[in-house]
């Protein structure tokens, strides 16, 4: 393809997408080029008859100026302040003098050997005249200041700088007129080039745009026009109707993205096939998943005990048990005795499905502790045998073994006849009020079965004196632990403890609403953490 073929119109005709859009690159290029071109070649024009302006007539003019003002604010005046006797010290003012007659001569040489028009040539030889006769009349005011001859100044202001001001201001105004119009004449002529270059700048733009426009429109309709086929495919496939064919005439690449729909259209068919095959599998393997997860967890209800168990043994109680999943890692359990009742909270590892098998084993063996020895007046020591059967039940002495899981909790015993409450604790803490002040016991730093957990391990009893009215609060460290408000931190202990301390004096039942209010409030829109569970009861 030859170089004038490249910008034919019938370029566009059964080309690649490639080839019409490097015309069009060609053709804004050659646009931008001679755009750009014309401009340098203003800005070349503007910026010779902007040198000759500064060069053939700002320049002289600036020296002249220069001139006149030193004659007319600096001479005159300092020979004025002299004969006013304002003048303190002569020999400053002789300097200035002299500065100024320096400055004056400078100024006039820069003048007569810079560019001067025919004009100003004819009114040289008088300027130059009165010039002299001006710079010596300069020397006399010098003169006469070193001296300090008043009267000679005041006559050299009334004769020989009247004199010369007359004489020499008329042509000093003169020239610079000559100047200002040569200057006017120089700007009037770059305003005519820079007017020219910029008419030519704007035709070759307005034609190259048309001509631009005109094969952009002719390409782009050329390109458009299909997408609206393209589209059409798009939203068949949207739809999943993978059983309308495309079928494309176009060689180019638009063509190509059509065919590889076509492509895409039947391996969508097939694997929307499977995937549908698939769903209707996974759906019925997820019905049996759910109803055995749902069975499991009617199955660990039924082993915890009722929620309203405690109201038999004291004078007011709640529970909470709101696993994270379906099921959970927590449980409690209450247990009657001739004296009192007995009261365990239990938070194993994990939740879901491997916490609520945890629980089931920890339930076991502590039903048949309780059932074998009745250690409900010892919580410490049913604590260390519940840490000795679980190790035992899961083989989890060392490194070696298959599992690490155990359990923290909270033991109870409180004996209504002695009024004497004892507790024991492993990493899980026993709040209670008494005459308004909330009160935190501490637990043992031990956790129950792990694999570092010494098979040996023993726990402490602490007892409290029974009154009427106190209140014991059980909690794992679900609600703790939660994350949540605006800084997405742990509710934590401290903020649980003030909501207890807050309300303790109101019944249990609206105790209970109030923390869950309090404890969804602060969690929003956060996913729960980990199991909740708490037990609080009033003696």
């Amino acid at each position: 393809m030859g170089l004038m073929a490249k910008f034919k119109p019938d370029v566009l005709e059964n080309t690649r997408v490639e080839d019409k859009v490097n015309y069009l690159v060609k053709l804004t290029q050659i646009l931008a080029i001679s755009a750009i071109i014309a401009g340098i070649i203003g800005m070349l024009i503007s910026n010779s008859s902007i040198r000759s302006l500064n060069g053939n007539a700002l320049e002289p003019l600036g020296h002249l100026r220069l001139i006149k003002e030193s004659y007319e604010q600096k001479v005159l005046i300092s020979a004025q302040d002299i004969t006013n006797g304002s003048v303190t010290d002569y020999s400053k003012v002789s300097n200035d003098l002299i500065l100024e007659k320096e400055k004056i001569i400078r100024e006039w040489n820069a003048y007569i050997h810079g560019h001067l028009t025919k004009e100003e040539k004819k009114l040289l030889p008088d300027a130059q005249k009165y010039m002299q006769l001006s710079i010596k009349s300069l020397d006399t005011l010098i003169e006469l200041s070193k001296e300090k001859k008043l009267m000679d100044v005041l006559s050299w202001t009334t004769d020989d700088a009247q004199y010369t001001i007359v004489e020499l201001t008329p042509i000093l105004n003169e020239l610079m007129q000559v100047q200002i119009i040569n200057a006017e004449n120089i700007y009037a002529t770059t305003q005519i080039q820079f007017f020219a270059i910029l008419a030519l700048i704007i035709i070759i733009s307005i034609a190259g745009s048309m001509y631009v426009a005109k094969m952009v429109k002719r390409v782009v309709y050329d390109l458009t026009q299909p997408f609206d086929e393209l589209l059409s495919q798009s939203k068949a496939l949207a739809n999943q109707r993978f059983d309308e064919p495309f079928v494309w005439k176009r060689t180019d690449e638009i063509g190509q993205v059509g065919k590889s729909f076509e492509l895409s259209r039947q391996a969508l068919h097939d694997s929307f096939e499977q995937i549908n095959a698939n769903n209707k599998e996974l759906e019925q393997i997820n019905t049996l998943v759910r109803s055995s997860i749902n069975y499991a967890s009617r199955i660990q209800r039924s082993f915890l005990p009722e929620e309203n168990i405690l109201n038999k043994f004291s004078k007011d109680s709640f529970v909470i048990w709101k696993p994270k999943d379906v099921i959970g890692g927590d449980c409690y359990w209450v247990d009657k005795t001739e004296q009192g009742f007995f009261v365990a909270i239990i938070d194993c590892t994990g939740h879901g499905v491997p916490g609520a098998l945890m629980t089931f084993v920890v339930i076991s063996i502590l039903d048949r502790l309780l059932s074998q020895k009745r250690y409900l007046d010892d919580p410490a020591e049913l604590l260390s045998q519940m840490n000795r059967l679980v190790k035992e039940t899961l083989g989890q002495y060392d490194e070696s073994s298959e599992s690490n899981d155990g359990m923290d909790g909270a033991f109870c015993y409180i004996d209504l006849k002695n009024k004497r409450l004892t507790f024991a604790g492993a990493n899980t803490p026993l709040l209670f009020v008494e005459d308004g002040h909330l009160h935190h016991i501490k637990p043992d730093k031990h956790s129950i079965g792990y694999v570092h957990s010494d098979i040996d391990l023993t726990f402490t009893n602490q007892t409290l004196e029974l009154k009427e009215g106190m209140r014991f609060y059980l909690t794992t460290d679900g609600i703790i632990d939660q994350i949540g408000g605006s800084k997405r931190i742990a509710y934590g202990k401290k903020r649980l403890m003030e909501v207890i301390h807050d309300n303790h004096m109101k019944p249990m039942e609206e105790q209970q609403a109030i923390i869950l209010e309090q404890y969804n409030n602060y969690k929003g829109d956060e996913s729960q953490r980990d199991d909740n569970t708490m037990i609080a009861f009033q003696i």
